[in-house]
């Protein structure tokens, strides 16, 4: 799910509208717990802590990306270890 057409596929399966980058969660129709359900697909380590407090700070798709992509990344490296 790394990179960014399948984030993109991720984030339409919970969007009820078309977005881009620069889309508002709540214009692409994006709710909390479409969030965090987005974060535990990203986060594919059942064991992995998601940081919800980091909700506050993402407001935009491209916000949205970017914290999934650390999770991924997050997840990733529980794996190597």
């Amino acid at each position: 799910m790394a990179d960014t057409l399948d984030l993109d596929v991720a984030i339409a399966r919970h969007a009820t509208a078309e977005f881009d980058d620069s889309t508002l969660l709540t214009d692409a129709g994006l709710e909390s717990l479409s969030l965090i359900r987005l974060a535990v697909e990203a986060a594919t380590d059942e064991d992995a802590e998601i940081d919800a407090t980091r909700l506050v700070d993402i407001h935009t798709i491209g916000d949205l990306k970017v914290w999934l992509l650390e999770l991924v990344d997050a997840a990733a490296g529980a794996e190597e270890s």
